[in-house]
Parts: C-alpha cells; sequence; structure tokens
C-alpha cells in the first residue's frame, strides 16, 4: 500500500438551456444568457489505500433524492465507497430551480424535469473523469483572512426582534437598534495540491458568505467562479478551483459584487499560494456519513404576527402564507437527511444539509478535534435553514416557516452535536 498522495480533477458544464427559470428570488425569473457556465466540479484523492471524492455543484440546492442517486452512479464508475463520495451546493442565486424554493405550489412548475435529470449522471461523470485522472501529486495548507466582505445581515433591535438588512426600510416601527444579531467569520480555508514538478493541479477554498453577490438574469456561478478564472490565469488552464461554502446563512456581501468578491478572495488566495512551502505528499484520509431524523417546525401555530414582523413588504409577506399552506397540505412533520464529514491529513470538514447559521458554524470549528476544521453547508441534502434558537426566538426572514426553512432550532443543535460526533471518530482513527 503505497503512502503517496494521488489527485485528479474534472469539470462537467450543467448549465442548462437559456430561458430556463432561475431560482434565488421569492419569485422565479427567466434567464436570459450564460455569464459563466454552471459546472459539477470533481476532486478525487487517493492515499494509502483511501479513496474520497468531493464534489461541489453550481446550484441553489439539491435534494438528497437527486443527490444520493449521483452518488450511487459516481460509486459504481469509480468503486469508491458511497459514504466517501461528500458534495455540496455552492448556493449560487442564478442558477436554475433544482428544487422547489418558493415559487408555484404545482410541484416542480419552475423546474427543467429534463436538464434535473441529467444532473446525477453529469455528476458521476465528473468524479469519473477525476478518478482517471489522478496523478501523483502533493499538498499545502493555507489559511488567510478578509476583514470586511461580509456582513451579519440580521439587525437586533430594542424590542427584541431580529430583522434582516435588505427589509429595514419596508416598516414603519421607529425603534432602536442594538447592532448586529451575529457574528462573521473572515478565514479564507486553503488547500493547494501540485504535480511532482510543482504545477498547480488543484486548490479549494472555504469561505463563509452567501454566494448571492450576483443577482441578474445570466446564469451565473457568482463569485467562486470569479475566483476560479483568477487562479487560472495566475496558474495555468489545468487548476481546477472548488469551493466549500461555509457556514453562511445569516451573511450577506457588505454591498460589493460578486466580481469585488472574487477579485479580493483571489487577491489573497494567490499570494498565499505563490508563497506555499514543503509540501507534504503523504496525506491520511477518512470520511463517513450518518442517516438522522430531522423535525420541522410546528405547523399548526399561527405565523401571522411573525410574518408581519419580518418586514416584507405586502407582497412578500403573502409568499410566506402561500408557503404555509403549502406546507400544511403536505402535512410533512419530518424528514431523514444525512450528515458527512470527511478530513484530508489534519484539515477536516462536517457539513449539513441546508443553510447553516454561523453560530453553528463556530461551534464546529471550536469543538472539533482536529486543529483545522471547516463547517460545509448545503452538504448531501436541502432541509433549508439550519437556524440557531436565538435566531428563532427573535424571528425575521429564516425564522418563517417554508419549504426554505423547516428545521426546528432543537434539531440543528442535535444535527450539530452528531456532526461533532463524527468528527470526533473520524480523528481517533486519525490518530491510532
Amino acid at each position: 500500500m503505497s503512502d503517496a498522495l494521488l489527485v485528479g480533477t474534472a469539470e462537467v458544464d450543467i448549465t442548462p438551456p437559456v430561458g430556463t427559470e432561475m431560482a434565488g428570488g421569492l419569485n422565479p425569473r427567466k434567464s436570459e444568457g450564460i455569464q459563466d457556465p454552471l459546472y459539477a466540479k470533481a476532486i478525487v484523492l487517493e492515499s494509502q489505500g483511501t479513496k474520497i471524492a468531493y464534489v461541489l455543484l453550481d446550484l441553489i440546492a439539491l435534494y438528497r433524492e437527486d443527490g444520493d442517486k449521483a452518488v450511487e452512479l459516481a460509486s459504481r464508475a469509480t468503486g469508491i465507497p458511497p459514504d466517501h463520495i461528500v458534495w455540496a451546493a455552492s448556493h449560487t442565486h442564478t442558477g436554475p430551480y433544482p428544487c422547489p424554493v418558493f415559487g408555484s405550489d404545482e410541484p416542480m412548475k419552475e423546474i427543467d424535469r429534463e436538464w434535473l435529470a441529467s444532473v446525477p449522471g453529469n455528476f458521476a461523470e465528473a468524479v469519473r473523469k477525476a478518478h482517471e485522472s489522478r496523478v501523483p501529486a502533493r499538498m499545502s495548507r493555507h489559511r488567510a483572512y478578509h476583514i470586511g466582505l461580509a456582513h451579519n445581515r440580521r439587525l437586533r433591535f430594542k424590542d427584541g426582534r431580529e430583522i434582516n438588512t435588505w427589509l429595514l426600510e419596508s416598516g414603519e416601527e421607529d425603534m432602536q437598534c442594538l447592532g448586529a444579531a451575529g457574528p462573521v467569520d473572515p478565514e479564507i480555508g486553503i488547500l493547494a495540491f501540485e504535480a511532482e514538478n510543482g504545477q498547480l493541479l488543484a486548490v479549494l477554498f472555504q469561505y463563509t458568505l452567501h454566494a448571492n453577490t450576483n443577482f441578474g438574469r445570466y446564469f451565473s456561478a457568482d463569485y467562486p467562479a470569479v475566483v476560479a478564472s483568477r487562479l487560472r490565469e495566475a496558474f495555468g488552464v489545468q487548476v481546477s478551483t472548488l469551493y466549500v461554502p461555509g457556514a453562511c446563512a445569516d451573511l450577506n456581501s457588505a454591498g460589493y459584487g460578486y466580481r469585488q468578491v472574487g477579485d479580493a478572495l483571489a487577491d489573497r488566495i494567490i499570494g498565499k499560494i505563490k508563497a506555499r512551502k514543503a509540501p507534504t505528499s503523504s496525506v491520511r484520509l477518512g470520511a463517513c456519513k450518518r442517516e438522522v431524523t430531522v423535525g420541522y417546525r410546528d405547523l399548526t401555530v399561527d405565523q401571522e404576527k411573525r410574518i408581519r414582523d419580518s418586514q416584507w413588504p405586502p407582497e412578500g409577506q403573502e409568499v410566506f402564507r402561500q408557503e404555509l399552506e403549502i406546507m400544511r397540505k403536505q402535512g410533512i412533520t419530518s424528514c431523514r437527511t444525512i450528515l458527512q464529514a470527511w478530513h484530508i491529513g489534519e484539515v477536516a470538514f462536517a457539513s449539513l444539509p441546508g443553510e447553516l447559521f454561523l453560530g453553528w458554524g463556530l461551534k464546529i470549528k471550536e469543538e472539533s478535534p482536529f486543529p483545522w476544521t471547516y463547517p460545509v453547508e448545503l452538504g448531501g441534502d436541502y432541509v433549508g435553514y439550519l437556524i440557531t434558537h436565538q435566531a428563532w426566538k427573535a424571528g425575521g426572514y429564516e425564522a418563517l416557516i417554508a419549504r426554505s426553512a423547516k428545521p426546528t432550532p432543537e434539531a440543528v443543535e442535535d444535527m450539530v452535536n452528531q456532526s461533532l460526533e463524527m468528527l470526533r471518530d473520524l480523528y481517533a482513527a486519525y490518530r491510532r
């Protein structure tokens, strides 16, 4: 059994036809062109007899049903165990509907079904190509910061409410603001993989900021696409850059567009990679998945005051009334979903199946036994906002009941605690 690290990457275009409805807002909008393509990006790593594949999808989200099909196809094509094939969605707000997120109560109305049916196969093709392209490689770990790109998009007020920053001018209340309701995370996690001759092959980067900085009518992978383009300009067209979405449910851009955000992050990442020293060619790998039951928010409780207090204008409030009725008609009170955890040497990742509030992400970072841990959102499934107890109590957009916001804070806390258990199990095996 060789200790040598092998790395392969591949990218498969998954951009739907122009004219397809776009997700990311309360209402669909028709796409009018392509700003930059959407991809299924895969990296396959092998070391000491263990293989791991990570796949990043340039989509707002993906349901487990489609993700499981993709993993099964990829495992069958490569022999990589399904538990070692992990994936996340980038949460771009300038992509198609892969699952119902607002929009019509008519099932699948906004979704291009033919396109969606192609996603699992394209996912598997990316993993297959990455697996076939493996070459001996070395890895280096880096960390950078960017202060000021993101802001916590919830503000706390003297009456106990928390209101989202883009809704501040919608209401008529006159009350004192007590500042940001939560933190930001300026850390940029970076893993660089290079060939034996020193040529850069791939970069994984994790950053905690909503991929909603581009909100036009042209398909776009948002700021991660700008980072990828800049790294190819700096290091060559062979470089594949895979974004790892952080716990950014309550973090938005501090007023910067997607090219500004992408350029700012790329400058930091490029500088760190150019200064890299002593990469290693021996890395231990590990991964696991766990199925869990997630309880949903109480659909029987009157939500009218919460909806009004959220400060959405009347047309937005009506969307959430409709969402509540859709959820009530469905009558679903829980679901089975999955948690994913994996590590590349001393760097670990824990992903949860929804938009994770940063407070939970920081708990994972703090309590993980690995020296470097990065929380990942929208991995393996999509169950909506993964809210904190405080945010649920204080209300706001993410505390409303909708198809984009289903789990209780207690269910989220349980998922976080189980993710930490998985990290502890992986770390114990890593240290043996």
